[in-house]
C-alpha cells in the first residue's frame, strides 16, 4: 500500500472485499457457520485491511476537500483587494491627508513626552559615573595565566630586556 492516490486505495478496497467474500464462501462450503467464520484469522485480517483502507480513503477525501476550500478562500481574497482598489481610486486625496494628520499628532505626542508638565513629574537624572577618569589614574593589573600544572606562569620579558641582560 505504498500509493497515496485515492483511486489506488479504492481499487485496493475492492480487492480486499472480493477476497473477503471468497473466503466467507469457502468457509460456508466447508460447513463453518457465520459466527465461527468471523473468528477465522484470514477473515479478521481482511476486515482489518478493509477498515484501514476506508480510513485512508476518508483522509484523502478530507485533504482534497480542504485543498478546495483553501483554493476558494484564496480566490476570494484575491478578488476582494481588486474591488477595494476600484473603490479607493476616486478618493486618493483623502488618503494623502490622513498620513499628514497622523504625523502631526505623533510629533505633538513626542514633544509632550520630552517636556514634563510639572517639576514633580520630571525624571530624576543620575550623574554619570566618572569611571574613565579613575581608570586612567589607576593602572590595570595584569592577569596571571595558569599553566598546564595549574601554577601561575611568570610574566614574559620583552625581547629588548633579554638583549640587555
Amino acid at each position: 500500500m505504498a500509493s497515496k492516490s485515492k483511486n489506488v486505495r479504492v481499487e485496493q478496497l475492492r480487492v480486499f472485499e472480493k477476497k473477503l467474500a471468497l473466503r466467507l464462501q469457502q468457509l460456508d462450503q466447508k460447513g463453518i457457520g457465520k459466527e465461527k467464520a468471523q473468528s477465522d484469522p484470514v477473515v479478521k485480517s481482511l476486515k482489518s485491511k478493509i477498515r484501514e483502507t476506508n480510513v485512508r480513503i476518508a483522509a484523502s477525501e478530507k485533504l482534497i476537500k480542504r485543498a478546495q476550500e483553501l483554493a476558494q478562500a484564496k480566490a476570494q481574497k484575491l478578488a476582494e483587494p481588486a474591488k477595494k482598489e476600484e473603490k479607493s481610486k476616486p478618493a486618493p486625496e483623502a488618503k494623502q491627508a490622513e498620513p499628514k494628520q497622523k504625523k502631526k499628532a505623533e510629533t505633538a505626542e513626542k514633544e509632550a513626552k520630552k517636556q514634563p508638565a510639572t517639576k514633580d513629574e520630571a525624571p530624576v537624572k543620575e550623574p554619570k559615573k566618572e569611571s574613565a577618569a579613575t581608570d586612567e589614574a589607576a593602572p590595570k593589573k595584569a592577569k596571571k595565566q595558569p599553566s598546564a600544572d595549574g601554577e601561575a606562569v611568570p610574566k614574559k620579558k620583552t625581547a629588548k630586556k633579554k638583549e640587555e641582560e
